[in-house]
């Protein structure tokens, strides 16, 4: 007898009089869907968007950097006729932490005797060499990132609402509680670490490591609220109408519910660097040309991992039909991207201030992975047993399903970094890394059910087999605000 209760709970009837079929209709709710994520033209046109904005992002940074270093004069001592111009002028009283000519460079080969030897305690620019080959730089991130779309997932109506319309999508009186939106579109913390070394005295080339990760993020919602009625929103492909399991009504049942989402994001690079100078297509140092770009060759790893869960602890209030029910679900995704690593990152020098812009995009492939899981133990009588499947997770939908898709993820960023000393720098700056094409939980979520695949499951089956699964794409985003220091040696 609980188990024809526990049938009437999940379809919220349990009345012997129908409900009218909802406002909602399924044309409607397909409507309603469309608007999620998809691999659609609207998906296609999001990606377009937000690439070109990228792309127009790293240009920007790189004309303000070329502009800034055309505008550095003769009297500058960093600009490239400043190696050529002598020693640099003294500077009476407090040093300006702007003004004093750096000293990342040191003399190679000084003539002697020299005004120069005896006045520039900085080093002669004249055919010098770095000073520094290894850096290590730390940063402190802070970015957004792009939140996860999801359906509606729990719904609530005002006292007294009848059992045939609680919680029901497409009734004026029902408000939803968690989903029918973004989750996890907050702001968090992370670290980032860079390090690099020249294996050149001349530092032509060089090799280079980066880590970044960002904090877990995660969102959820607790059905103890006080609430007497909660319920989760489905779609009955046998009726043709939504509807909701209750998991609070008055005299009917009692429950809890949990939902809880997370999201993180790693990252690792190992590439090479090589110098070009801009002015005469060669080596910067070699032509005495403050001014740095190095283009970029290596490998990167990425992996954006994410879940969604649910539990339900139910007890019957049926006097005819006592007992309890136990339901969980889970939906988890993995993003793992490994591929090849291109970028350009250009340095302008300004004596004590230096404004790099990076621009980088990996090529490669993405192994998707979803995870569906779901399960449910029902007591009745004192003897528990246990089922495949819950609500959203059954068995035409769970299990584990893996593909590949070739993408490309780009990259870009502008730092300025100010020599507190010749050894230490602190820095600033803004980055972006775009995630096409990517599948995350919420999309993965299909709300149409065959009540008749509910714990324990109809035999014969008649209907649909629904939920089932299919990927579902979607872009991600993260982008933000970095502050740290560079140490050289």
């Amino acid at each position: 007898m609980f188990r024809d209760a526990w049938s009437l709970l999940a379809t919220s009837q349990l009345t012997t009089s129908p409900r009218a079929p909802s406002p909602l209709t399924k044309s409607s709710r397909a409507t309603f869907l469309a608007a999620g994520p998809s691999i659609g033209p609207s998906s296609l046109k999001s990606r377009t968007r937000v690439s070109l904005v990228t792309l127009a992002f790293c240009f920007l940074t790189l004309l303000v950097g070329s502009s800034i270093a055309s505008a550095q004069t003769n009297s500058d001592p960093y600009a490239t006729t400043g190696y050529t111009s002598g020693p640099p002028v003294s500077i009476s009283g407090m040093p300006n932490l702007f003004s004093l000519t750096p000293t990342w460079l040191t003399s190679a080969s000084m003539p002697s005797g020299s005004v120069a030897s005896n006045l520039n305690p900085f080093g002669y620019m004249q055919n010098s060499v770095p000073t520094s080959r290894l850096w290590l730089r730390g940063e402190y991130l802070y970015w957004y990132t792009e939140g996860m779309e999801t359906p509606a997932l729990a719904t609530t109506s005002p006292d007294g609402t009848a059992q045939n319309e609680a919680a029901i999508l497409g009734f004026d009186q029902t408000t939803v509680l968690f989903g029918n939106g973004k989750i996890n579109d907050g702001g968090t913390h992370g670290l980032r670490l860079k390090g690099g070394l020249f294996l050149t005295p001349a530092a032509t080339f060089g090799i280079e490591g980066e880590y970044f990760g960002l904090g877990t993020q995660d969102d959820g919602f607790s059905a103890s609220t006080g609430r007497s009625i909660v319920g989760r929103p489905f779609y009955d492909t046998t009726a043709d109408q939504e509807t909701a399991q209750l998991t609070d009504f008055p005299d009917v049942v009692d429950g809890s519910l949990a939902i809880r989402s997370s999201s993180k994001l790693r990252s690792y690079l190992l590439a090479g660097r090589a110098s070009l100078c801009p002015t005469c297509g060669g080596n910067c140092v070699t032509c005495q040309n403050t001014d740095r770009v190095d283009w970029i060759v290596g490998y990167r790893h990425l992996k954006l991992e994410e879940g969604l869960s649910f539990q339900e602890d139910l007890t019957s209030l049926i006097t005819a039909a006592p007992g309890e029910v136990s339901l969980s679900e889970s939906f988890n995704t993995t993003n793992e991207f490994n591929g090849l690593q291109l970028g350009v990152a250009y340095q302008a020098n300004l004596k004590r201030v230096w404004l790099e812009s990076l621009l980088r995009v990996a090529v490669g492939r993405n192994k998707q992975s979803v995870r569906i899981n779901g399960s449910t133990s029902i007591t009745e009588f004192g003897t528990t047993e246990n089922y495949t499947g819950g609500l959203l997770a059954q068995t035409t939908n769970i299990g584990t399903y893996q593909r590949e898709e070739f993408t490309m993820v780009p990259e870009a960023g502008v730092t300025l970094g100010v020599r507190l000393f010749d050894w230490m720098h602190a820095t600033a700056g803004y980055s972006i890394v775009y995630l096409p094409a990517v599948v995350r939980p919420g999309d993965q979520i299909d709300t149409d059910v065959n009540p008749g695949l509910l714990p324990p499951e109809d035999d014969p089956l008649t209907g649909s087999n629904r939920p089932r699964f299919r990927f579902v794409e979607s872009d991600y985003w993260a982008q933000g605000l970095n502050l740290g220091l560079q140490l050289q040696f």
